[in-house]
């Protein structure tokens, strides 16, 4: 779970101001799969990763994962 949120996480702060972060906790390791502070720790009832579209049009994510990676893409539905 934390993987896919770390991963959304990171994509939300790639879409620059078009995107807000509103709730992200870290985990209290490190961890290996995205770089230092660049995690995003989930967990059911507890902590949340949360997040503001800023802009005037809807977005839609695309998600996908192999045996070794998980990728987010986010975009603007025009």
């Amino acid at each position: 779970n934390c993987q896919v949120s770390s991963t959304l996480y990171n994509a939300v702060l790639e879409a620059g101001n078009s995107l807000t972060v509103i709730e992200r906790h870290a985990h209290g390791k490190s961890v290996t799969y995205v770089p230092k502070d660049r995690d995003a720790a989930v967990s059911y009832g507890s902590v949340d990763l949360k997040f503001k579209n800023n802009t005037a049009n809807d977005i839609k994510m695309y998600f996908s994962t192999d045996d070794k990676t998980v990728t987010v893409r986010i975009v603007k539905l025009v």
